[in-house]
C-alpha cells in the first residue's frame, strides 16, 4: 500500500510538472513560427573573379547571380592586405623597423591616407616620403607574429631562426571606395557592407559612425551585420553605442556559425551586443573551403554542387541559420564553375525543399530576414522541470532497490528545497539548468527501458500469447514502442524547458554531454534488467540485486553470447565515435546517398540508429519475451532499444533545431522503423515456414 501512495504522488507531481512544461513548448512553437526568411550573400570578389575567367563586366555576371538566387553583394571594408590584390592601386608594402611603407598610386595611397586618418587613434603619425611612398608610424603593439621558422645551410645546420611579423595597420579598416559602392547602387543591387575593425589601432565610436554612414548613404536597406576580423565593430567595450546606432539604422547582427557547426564563432564583443539587442539576430553558414570541395561529391546525382546544397539545407532547416554566405562552385583543386543554368538549378531545388516542408522562403526585394522574438523561460516552470526529471530518476531507483520509499521522499524532499533555494538566490543557474538538462535526458531515457522491463516480464508471464500469431505480435510491439517513445518525449518537454532560453536556439550556449547522455543509460539499465527480470524465475523477491549481479558474474558464458556481446560493442562503440558534432568515422558513400535520399522523401532525416537498431530491437524484444524464445538475448535487445530511447532525448537537446523538426524526426523514425521491423518480421515467419515444413517433410 506504502508503494502505491508514492507511486500515485509521483505521477501527481510529474502531471503538475508537464502542463507546465507543455506551456513553454507551445510558446517556443509560436516563437519558431515566424522565423521563416533567409537571405543568400555572396561576396563581390568571388563575383569578379568569374567575371575575370569570363572576360564580363562584373555587373552583368553579378546581375545572374541576383537573378537566380543571391539576394544581396557583400561588399568587404577595404585593408591595406586586401588592396594588394587591387589592379587600380598597385600596393605593396616593407617594413623600415617598426614603421609600415607604402608604395603604390597616388589615387591608392591617398585612399589609405584618409581611410586610417578618419578612424586612427593615439596620434600616430601618417606622412608621405614620397610622391609614391606613404610612410605610417609603427609601434611595437602593432605586431603579430606567425610560428619561427628554423633557417639552416647547405649541410642542414641551424643557422638562424626567422620570426614572420605583420602589422595588424595592415588589417586596420580603411573604409569603402565610394565609385564602387556608387556603382551596385545605381544598379540596383542590395548591397551588404561588411566591417572591419582593429582595436588596437581604430577608435572606437568613429569607426561606427563611418560605418553608419555608409550604411545610410549606399545600403539604406540592409538589414544584417556581418562582422569581420576577431572582434565587432567599436570593440566590446562600446556595445552600448553600437547597439544604440544599429537600433537607429534597423540593423541586426550576425553570429557565424564555427566550421564544425558546433555553435558560434567567439567574436569578442557579439554575445554583449545580441544581449543588448534583445537576442534580435540571427545566424550564419559559411561555405568554407571544405564545403566548395564537396562540388563534385563523388556519389551518383551529387556531381554538380547538389552536396552544397544540401550543407545549405541542413543549416538553415535544422540549425536555425537564416543568412547562407555564398561561394562559387569549383572543382576541388580545380576551376571555378561558370555555367549559370547549374547555378539556378540549384537554387531552384533548394527553395523549393525549404518551401515545401518547412514554409522557408528567400527574402525579397521588400522584405528582409525575420528574428525570433525573444524567448525566456520562468525560473518557477524551470524549478518544475527540475521536480520531475528527480521524479524520474526516484522512479528508476526505486526499480532497481527494491523497499526504499522512505529514502526516496528523504531524497524528493532534500531535492525539490534545493532546487528551489538555488532558483531563488540565482546560484550559478546556468550550470545548474545544464546539469539537470543532462541529467534529465539519462534519467527519462532510463526511465522508458524501465517501463520496457516492465512489459517484457508481463508478456513473458503470460502464456496465453505463446501461440499468438507472430503479426499480432508485430502489433503489441510497436504499441510497446510508441509507449517507450511517449516515455521519453514527455521528458524532452522539461529539457526544452531547461534550456528554454534565445541563448540556446541561437546557439550562443549549447547542450554539452552528448556521449554521456547516450552511455549511462547503457550502464544504468543493465542493473535494472537484473532487478525487474533477472537470471532466475521472476517474483523471487528474496534475491537481491547484489545476489543477481553476483550470480551473473558466476554464470557460464556460451560462445554464441560471447559473439552477441562483442557484436554488440562494436555496434556500440560505432555509435559513440559517431556521435556529437566532430567524428573521425566518416560515413561510407552509399550511407551519405540514404541519409540525403530520406532528406528528399521526409521533412526530417531518421537517425539510422533508431530505425535500424533501437526501434526494431525494442519491437523484437517484445515478440521474443512473447514467444519465451531466446531467453538469454533479451538484455542485448533492451540495450539496444536503449540507444534509440537516448537518441530521442539527445535530438531534442539541440534547442538550435525547431522543436516540430525533432518531433517530425522522431514520428519519421516509428512510421520507418515499423516498416523495416515488418519485414524483418515478414523474412523470419517465412523461414520458420520453410523450416518447418522441412521437418514435417523428414517426419
Amino acid at each position: 500500500m506504502r508503494l502505491k501512495k508514492i507511486y500515485f504522488a509521483y505521477l501527481f507531481l510529474m502531471c503538475i510538472c508537464l502542463l507546465g512544461s507543455l506551456k513553454v513548448v507551445y510558446e517556443r512553437i509560436n516563437v519558431e513560427s515566424n522565423y521563416k526568411t533567409y537571405e543568400t550573400v555572396m561576396e563581390l570578389r568571388d563575383i569578379k573573379s568569374i567575371a575575370s575567367v569570363e572576360n564580363r563586366d562584373y555587373l552583368d555576371v553579378a546581375r545572374e547571380f541576383t537573378d537566380i538566387g543571391v539576394n544581396s553583394i557583400c561588399v568587404f571594408e577595404d585593408t591595406i592586405d586586401s588592396l594588394k590584390l587591387n589592379e587600380n592601386f598597385k600596393i605593396s608594402t616593407r617594413y623600415d623597423g617598426l614603421d609600415l611603407e607604402i608604395n603604390g598610386t597616388k589615387y591608392g595611397l591617398e585612399y589609405i591616407k584618409k581611410g586610417l586618418e578618419e578612424t586612427v587613434k593615439d596620434g600616430r603619425k601618417i606622412y608621405y616620403k614620397d610622391e609614391d611612398t606613404l610612410i605610417i608610424e609603427g609601434r611595437l603593439s602593432d605586431f603579430a607574429y606567425n610560428s619561427s621558422q628554423i633557417m639552416r645551410d647547405f649541410t642542414g645546420k641551424r643557422v638562424a631562426l626567422e620570426n614572420n611579423k605583420q602589422s595588424l595597420i595592415e588589417y586596420t579598416g580603411l573604409g569603402f571606395v565610394d565609385s564602387e559602392l556608387q556603382e551596385l547602387k545605381d544598379n540596383k543591387f542590395s548591397i551588404n557592407l561588411r566591417p572591419v575593425y582593429i582595436g588596437a589601432i581604430q577608435d572606437e565610436k568613429k569607426s561606427i559612425d563611418r560605418y553608419i554612414n555608409f550604411i545610410k548613404k549606399y545600403s539604406p536597406n540592409q538589414r544584417i551585420v556581418i562582422f569581420g576580423g576577431e572582434e565587432i565593430l567599436g570593440g566590446e567595450e562600446n556595445t552600448d553605442y553600437l547597439a544604440e546606432k544599429m537600433k537607429e539604422a534597423s540593423l541586426i547582427p550576425v553570429a557565424i556559425e564555427t566550421s564544425e557547426q558546433d555553435g558560434n564563432i567567439d567574436l569578442k564583443g557579439l554575445r554583449a551586443l545580441t544581449q543588448k539587442m534583445d537576442y534580435q539576430t540571427t545566424r550564419l553558414f559559411s561555405t568554407l573551403t571544405y564545403i566548395q570541395d564537396r562540388y563534385d561529391y563523388g556519389i551518383a546525382g551529387h556531381n554538380q554542387g547538389q552536396e552544397i546544397m544540401n550543407s545549405y539545407y541542413r543549416a538553415i532547416s535544422e540549425r536555425n541559420i537564416r543568412v547562407i554566405y555564398f561561394r562559387a562552385f569549383h572543382y576541388k583543386g580545380g576551376p571555378l564553375i561558370t555555367d549559370m543554368s547549374i547555378y539556378k538549378q540549384r537554387f531552384e531545388e533548394l527553395n523549393s525543399r525549404l518551401d515545401k516542408f518547412y514554409g522557408i522562403t528567400p527574402i525579397t526585394s521588400d522584405s528582409y530576414v525575420k528574428t525570433m522574438d525573444r524567448f525566456l523561460t520562468s525560473k518557477y516552470m524551470k524549478l518544475l522541470a527540475t521536480v520531475a526529471i528527480m521524479v524520474s530518476a526516484l522512479i528508476i531507483f526505486d526499480n532497481i532497490f527494491k523497499n526504499t520509499q522512505n529514502i526516496q521522499l528523504v531524497l524528493l524532499v532534500l531535492g525539490v528545497i534545493g532546487s528551489a533555494g538555488i532558483y531563488k538566490f540565482n546560484i550559478k543557474l546556468a550550470t545548474f539548468n545544464t546539469f539537470m538538462a543532462l541529467f534529465g535526458t539519462i534519467s527519462f531515457a532510463t526511465l522508458s527501458i524501465v517501463y520496457l522491463l516492465r512489459a517484457t516480464k508481463k508478456f513473458e508471464e503470460n502464456k496465453s500469447l505463446e501461440n499468438t500469431n507472430i503479426y499480432k505480435l508485430f502489433l503489441f510491439g510497436t504499441v510497446e514502442l510508441l509507449k517507450c517513445i511517449m516515455i521519453s518525449l514527455i521528458g524532452v518537454t522539461f529539457i526544452v524547458t531547461l534550456y528554454g532560453d534565445s541563448v540556446y536556439m541561437l546557439e550562443f550556449s549549447k547542450f554539452s554531454g552528448v556521449k554521456i547522455s547516450q552511455m549511462l543509460p547503457l550502464l544504468i539499465v543493465p542493473f535494472a534488467y537484473l532487478s525487474i527480470i533477472g537470471l532466475g524465475k521472476y517474483f523471487d523477491k528474496n534475491r537481491s540485486l547484489k545476489e543477481q549481479v553476483v550470480e551473473t558474474l558466476q554464470k557460464n558464458v556460451k560462445v554464441w553470447q560471447v559473439v552477441l556481446l562483442f557484436a554488440m560493442l562494436g555496434v556500440l562503440g560505432l555509435m559513440l565515435l559517431r556521435s556529437g558534432h566532430t567524428s573521425n568515422v566518416d560515413p561510407s558513400s552509399s550511407e551519405i546517398l540514404m541519409r540525403n535520399i530520406f532528406e528528399y522523401i521526409f521533412p526530417a532525416r531518421p537517425r539510422n540508429k533508431a530505425i535500424f537498431l533501437g526501434y526494431p530491437s525494442l519491437i523484437l524484444l517484445i515478440m521474443l519475451a512473447s514467444k519465451k524464445k531466446f531467453r538469454d538475448t533479451y538484455i542485448l535487445f533492451a540495450l539496444a532499444a536503449t540507444i534509440g530511447q537516448a537518441d530521442i532525448l539527445n535530438t531534442f537537446s539541440h534547442i538550435r533545431t525547431p522543436f516540430l523538426v525533432s518531433l517530425s524526426r522522431v514520428g519519421i523514425e516509428y512510421a520507418v522503423s515499423f516498416v523495416i521491423t515488418f519485414v524483418i518480421v515478414v523474412f523470419i515467419d517465412i523461414i520458420c515456414k520453410i523450416i518447418q515444413r522441412g521437418k514435417r517433410a523428414n517426419a
